[in-house]
Formats: structure tokens, C-alpha cells, sequence
């Protein structure tokens, strides 16, 4: 069985540019766009670390730890943390 995906690559993309190249908060791109505020720092961090190769769906991908740990610190370098 196949999975759905519910945001494209291209949403991806266009959210994470909000953030990086208009300079948007965060919190507004995710009432913009009506998603969930963790979906952007998931991008924003996934982006960060592989450009938009990071966007690419993955299913059902499981991540190492150092993988983890390179997302939260960036998280907490880029004061991402949810509050």
C-alpha cells in the first residue's frame, strides 16, 4: 500500500522561502498556509542541513541519532524551539 503524501515538494519549498528569503516568522507562514507549526521547523531544519534535497519525501525513513541530534541543534542555533 502506498502512502499519501499530504504536503509536496514544492509547499515544502515555497514555506521554507518564506522563512528564509521574506523574512517571515515562522508562526505567520503557519497560519498562512494552515499547518502546523512543527511541519516548518521540520523543513526549515531538514533544508538547512541538505538544501531542498531535504524536502524530498521520505516514507516511512527512519533517522539515525547523530541525524537527530544535527536537526535539534540546528533547532536551537536557529532559535527554533517551540515555546
Amino acid at each position: 500500500m502506498e502512502s499519501k503524501l499530504k504536503y509536496d515538494y514544492e509547499f515544502k519549498l515555497e514555506c521554507v522561502e518564506l522563512v528564509l528569503k521574506k523574512h517571515y516568522l515562522d508562526e505567520f507562514v503557519s497560519k498562512l498556509k494552515q499547518i502546523p507549526r512543527w511541519n516548518i521547523y521540520k523543513w526549515f531544519s531538514f533544508y538547512n542541513i541538505y538544501v531542498e534535497i531535504g524536502l524530498l519525501p521520505r516514507i516511512n525513513q527512519s533517522y539515525s541519532a547523530q541525524f537527530d541530534l544535527k536537526v535539534l541543534k540546528i533547532i536551537e542555533k536557529e532559535s527554533l524551539l517551540i515555546m
